[in-house]
């Protein structure tokens, strides 16, 4: 009897550690210790943030994975995603320095050898997630939300789609499907397309993608991304979403659609799918003339994270294809009075004489033209036009205001401490960061109020960095975007954002490297 009775206090124990329970807005479990032992990961972690109401047994809440891009953590999810107010159950995973979605230098085997044990298996990685919030009582259906390079692992976990890995439906920004190779990097759960012969489960996708990407081309081929290999090649955009429609039972005709974005040229053309099964959606948003960045983007008005990811998960659980709530109706694209500069112009040269190297000295370069006559000073306004005040070019600029004094982003020049000393944050950075964020500035302030990304707690952030809008100014004078370390393929953006005032500016973009 004695036994029996320390038996079942054991699996009491047990079973109270594994129920799923609800925790406050900001603070959710970690759950790394049960997920990462064994695992060849030196940065793994594991949010779960359950939202009160959605702790009780056998809970259907919507679990939604939120991954990060390369070089990126998962510390920001838990003050920006809205899940609580949404009441979806986050998850929020850390990979090691991105996703094993094709080669990186850290790894240890060949991106084909499919028996490694020393580098990361993503598939196993986040099936294990997925076992252990089932184990806890979360039973909802599974959707991914990524950018980038998260988006890349959600269109991996997507094709890999069974019951181990149940994806409903994805949201990937700035990423498309790749062509080749069939399979890469360790396990089984490691194709790279969908396929009905291997029995794939259909899963929805909403894709988000900028015409002008410099980094992952819209058109598809090589990146910088892959570091030379050209084993790697991306389907374009257009070729990935034939691919999910096919999949997915569709026809593989859509309807376009016009809308207003705040990126590129403030243009979008929306893709729907027509003739898809009842429980499926296959969507995509062309981000005219927008970059990199065109995953943060706002469309008719609603920003992409999380106002249009959300409605579209929303309709999956509702069982609708249509809006769950009114879509702006399509407006026509901006007048010729906006500065533009046109992201599709190059000198007759040379196809890397863009705008952008047109600004570097507007006054010698703005009378070239290009191989259909068009002067720089006509396709570039904003390069060219000294009274051109707003800038509409990709992917940096827009006529939004996110260049305000509350923006989370690091003061690029020199500022002087209440002692007279003259410091920049990069000065703040290098060694007792926090003793040196805690200098005064004046009576009022201190370092942390200019440096707010140098000096926040990575563990414990207090704001979400953000790229600058439009041009900023170089110490030496010159003007920058933050598309600038994304030209040629993203080639030369360690060195890039390198330089400080770059890198202050653009937080997002030159993440890997702060």
């Amino acid at each position: 009897m004695k036994l029996l009775s320390v038996l079942l206090a054991s699996l009491s124990t047990v079973s109270s550690v594994s129920a799923l329970s609800s925790n406050s807005e900001g603070s959710p479990q970690d759950i790394s210790d049960v997920i990462c032992t064994g695992r060849p990961r030196s940065t793994c972690a594991v949010e779960l943030d359950v939202p009160h109401g959605c702790e009780e047994t056998d809970s259907i809440c919507p679990i939604v994975f939120f991954l990060h891009g390369s070089g990126g953590t998962n510390r920001w999810f838990k003050n920006t995603s809205g899940v609580h107010s949404a009441g979806y159950i986050g998850v929020y995973p850390n990979g090691e320095g991105g996703w094993s979605t094709g080669p990186k230098s850290s790894d240890t085997c060949q991106w084909d050898d499919f028996q490694c044990t020393t580098d990361p298996d993503e598939g196993d990685f986040i099936a294990s997630i997925i076992q252990e919030v089932r184990d806890r009582g979360a039973n909802g259906n599974i959707y991914a939300i990524g950018n980038s390079n998260g988006a890349a692992l959600a269109h991996r976990l997507a094709s890999n789609a069974n019951s181990s890995l149940p994806i409903k439906g994805i949201v990937a920004k700035v990423t498309q499907l790749l062509k080749s190779p069939e399979r890469s990097g360790p396990g089984t759960l490691n194709y790279n397309q969908p396929s009905s012969v291997r029995g794939s489960h259909r899963v929805s996708v909403l894709s988000i993608m900028g015409t002008e990407d410099g980094l992952i081309p819209y058109e598809g081929g090589s990146s910088s991304v892959f570091g030379g290999n050209d084993n790697f090649q991306l389907m374009s955009a257009m070729e990935s979403m034939n691919t999910w429609a096919i999949h997915n039972g569709c026809s593989g005709e859509y309807e376009m659609s016009s809308h207003v974005s705040d990126q590129g040229d403030l243009t979008a053309t929306k893709y729907t799918y027509g003739s898809c099964p009842s429980d499926v959606i296959v969507e995509h948003y062309a981000m005219n003339g927008a970059g990199h960045n065109a995953g943060g983007a706002s469309i008719d008005g609603e920003k992409i994270d999380y106002v249009i990811a959300y409605d579209f998960i929303q309709r999956l659980e509702n069982g609708s294809s249509g809006p769950t709530s009114p879509v702006a109706s399509p407006v026509a694209s901006p007048t010729s009075t906006l500065c533009f500069n046109d992201p599709a112009w190059s000198g007759k040269f040379n196809s890397a004489h863009t705008c952008e190297y047109i600004a570097e000295n507007p006054s010698q370069r703005c009378g070239w033209e290009n191989i259909d006559g068009v002067k720089a000073s006509e396709a570039c306004k904003y390069a060219c036009d000294e009274f051109c005040s707003t800038s509409v070019n990709s992917p940096s600029a827009s006529p939004s205001t996110t260049n305000d004094d509350d923006a989370c982003r690091d003061n690029d020049r020199k500022f002087e401490l209440l002692n007279g000393k003259k410091k920049t944050c990069k000065w703040v950075s290098k060694k007792n960061t926090s003793k040196r964020c805690a200098k005064k500035i004046d009576v009022d302030s201190t370092v942390s109020d200019l440096c707010p990304v140098t000096c926040q707690d990575p563990k414990n952030p207090t704001c979400t960095p953000t790229d600058y809008v439009g041009k900023f100014e170089m110490p030496n004078g010159r003007e920058r975007s933050c598309n600038y370390p994304l030209q040629n393929n993203g080639a030369k953006i360690e060195k890039r954002c390198g330089k400080y005032a770059i890198r202050a500016n653009c937080p997002v973009t030159c993440e890997e490297y702060l």
